[in-house]
């Protein structure tokens, strides 16, 4: 079933384009379709992905200029990131591809570090949220010199380097977390990716893997949970462990 699209009057131009695009797609209607499900809003300051929940409706709103992810991105440089720890010694103006995009973190936070950084996210919905972020972004000046860096495309990654002989330096790959068991430990903005994508969004994400390794000189970056299995059966070369997250390294084929 589609999700509901619900302008607002004020909603932009560009906002209302990129659900256009959906709505030929058949994953939007401006017809109202499940109340109880996701639905996609838009007002003055672009698109949000709503859910209806009883003690408080979840949102979903991307903000790369304000919040906490505008202020990663400002310290980008001199901060002490786990994953740019797992790239190892790579060299500004490096090629890295970031295979699972998602909100958008990670591959803004590599374009800050020097990066030249194609990103990729296979959801459509999720794809025109990042959009939609990246061009509120746009007019920043200073984001400008991190999005030159960022090629930003709505492709699966699987898909997308079957038909692409490109090697990159190296690559990351974060497919999404399956959900814990109590949602109450969840962050909402999970809570509502979860109901976007599903108990299972990356079913291939071996064979994801496999591909990566055989596109990069030097390393692919695996984000996994702390004690979760490795992909498939393929052993990294090694692991580094954060906070919560581990970064499992695995060498070209």
């Amino acid at each position: 079933m589609p999700l509901t699209f619900r302008p607002a009057a004020d909603c932009p131009e560009r906002a209302r384009r990129l659900a256009e695009a959906l709505i030929a797609g058949g994953l939007a209607s401006t017809e109202e379709q499940d109340p109880g499900g996701l639905a996609l809003t838009c007002g003055p300051e672009g698109l949000t992905l709503t859910a209806p929940r009883a003690e408080q409706p979840l949102s979903l709103y991307l903000d790369f200029v304000r919040g906490p992810q505008g202020y990663r991105l400002a310290h980008a440089a001199q901060a002490r990131e786990d994953l740019i720890r797992a790239l190892g010694r790579l060299p500004k103006g490096s090629t890295v591809l970031d295979a699972s995009t998602g909100l958008g973190r990670d591959a803004l936070v590599l374009a800050a570090r020097g990066y030249q950084v194609i990103a990729l996210e296979r959801h459509p919905i999720l794809a025109a949220l990042l959009s939609d972020a990246l061009q509120r972004a746009a007019v920043h000046p200073a984001l400008e010199s991190v999005l030159a860096r960022l090629d930003f495309r709505q492709a699966d990654a699987g898909a997308w380097l079957a038909e692409n002989d490109m090697l990159f330096d190296a690559a990351v790959f974060d497919p999404m977390f399956p959900p814990r068991s109590k949602d109450a430990a969840v962050k909402k903005e999970m809570q509502i990716l979860h109901r976007l994508l599903g108990a299972n969004p990356d079913p291939d994400a071996p064979a994801t893997l496999a591909a990566l390794r055989r596109h990069v000189r030097r390393r692919v970056v695996v984000k996994r949970p702390m004690h979760a299995p490795h992909l498939g059966d393929q052993i990294p070369a090694h692991a580094l462990r954060g906070r919560s997250t581990r970064f499992d390294i695995y060498l070209p084929v």
